[in-house]
């Protein structure tokens, strides 16, 4: 009697999906779109950028205020997601958070910041903590600040949460550069 072997063939089923394009993710230039996003009192001279850029693991993002499409006014941070909170000198009396109300930063006073991937290269949740003066004295607040990829890769929206107000501002930006 002979024996018979077996063989098992997989099979490969393709069907559609939707991936997206590689592209930068977060990274890169965005522009302010303010007809999507909470008002702000921009006056439509004063508006915000984003750059946002990662080496070695650190993420660094830079708030631009553009006044009259000129730099004036820029606030940085660098952390490495996931990683321990970085601390810094708060340097100037502006408070890019809510530039628009009055309400300083307290110059001098240290800041944190830490942040974490939510999904890499296209989500990220930053908060920060600093000390601010209001016309009511001086009080510490935590910012959240999640940064959020659109499906298409050429939006990004922001929305900061803040300890001393329930409600988020929402700012979407496009991309400023197209993607290569």
């Amino acid at each position: 009697m002979k024996s018979r072997a077996w063989f098992v063939v997989p099979i490969l089923l393709l069907f559609p999906v939707s991936v997206p394009a590689a592209g930068p993710g977060i990274e890169g230039t965005w522009k302010f779109i303010p007809a999507k996003s909470t008002d702000i009192a921009s006056w439509n001279y004063s508006l915000p950028q984003l750059e946002i850029s990662s080496s070695a693991g650190a993420v660094r993002v830079i708030h631009n205020w553009l006044d009259r499409g000129k730099v004036a006014y820029a606030d940085t941070f660098a952390f490495s997601p996931g990683g321990t909170v970085s601390a810094s000198i708060t340097r100037s009396e502006v408070w890019p958070e809510n530039w628009y109300m009055g309400v300083l930063s307290s110059a001098g006073d240290p800041r944190t910041v830490s942040g974490v991937w939510i999904q890499p290269g296209s989500s990220l949740r930053v908060t920060t903590r600093e000390s601010l003066r209001t016309s009511q004295g001086k009080t510490s607040v935590a910012t959240t600040r999640e940064y959020t990829l659109g499906p298409d890769g050429n939006t990004l929206t922001l929305s900061q949460k803040r300890s001393s107000r329930p409600t988020p501002v929402i700012l979407v930006f496009e991309r400023k550069e197209s993607p290569r």
